[in-house]
């Protein structure tokens, strides 16, 4: 009884220090002369795509064909230079979970990031190769699509499961599970804090990966045994 386990990165799986931001606003401020676009645009459980909207739209500029592909051109050498610069950090308890659940099922990412920005990020500290696939930010602008997305694509690369868990530090990862119909894990290391996380009702709220990671266990050997 295999468990698809789909991750978000930011505040969940590690903190890169505003490192994404940074490098938006470098790209941003290239392109169109506006400094700090990104400045007052909230990260928390989006998808890049939906990000970079709320940036031209704050800024007062139309989103022209092109402008999305060329911002992503001129942001990604900025994200490498950040990472370079500055490792992110791992959460607590990450690589004991990450060993854990690719004991009972497969590990795969669901996150808002575009996947080139997922990998620089993720292989920035050597664990882009723990995920066996992902959904991203590119396949869709609501967060909310990708459950499905990444389901299909475990089940295309032969994967077999039973369930599929989403583990997330927002509000919106929370309903991405529920949208998606899948258990949905929130964890207090990120973007929402605890009362509101536990405000919209997850099936598990745990403080960090590393003291809830038996609570998170045990949730899967029991809806396994009662799915």
């Amino acid at each position: 009884m295999k468990t698809l386990f789909l991750y978000d990165i930011d505040g969940t799986l590690l903190s890169t220090g505003g490192a994404g931001r940074g490098a938006l606003n470098e790209a941003f401020e290239l392109l169109h002369g506006v400094p700090r676009a990104f400045s007052k645009v909230h990260f928390g459980g989006r998808t890049d795509h939906g990000i970079v909207s709320q940036a031209y739209e704050l800024a007062g500029l139309q989103q022209a064909d092109g402008h999305r592909e060329a911002l992503i051109e001129a942001y990604l050498p900025r994200l490498q230079r950040r990472l370079d610069e500055r490792r992110p950090e791992v959460l607590p308890g990450v690589r004991a979970l990450l060993d854990a659940t690719d004991r009972v099922g497969h590990n795969a990412l669901l996150t808002g990031n575009m996947e080139a920005g997922a990998h620089r990020k993720l292989r920035a500290v050597e664990l882009w190769e723990r995920f066996q696939l992902g959904a991203y930010g590119d396949d869709s602008p609501r967060r909310n699509d990708l459950v499905p997305v990444a389901e299909e694509r475990a089940r295309r690369a032969g994967l077999e499961f039973t369930q599929t868990l989403v583990l997330g530090d927002t509000v919106h990862d929370v309903a991405c599970a529920r949208a998606g119909g899948a258990i949905a894990v929130a964890v207090c290391t990120g973007w929402s804090t605890a009362e509101d996380l536990r405000a919209c009702g997850p099936d598990l709220l745990i403080e960090d990966l590393e003291s809830g990671l038996e609570g998170l266990l045990a949730l899967v050997r029991e809806r396994a045994a009662t799915g």
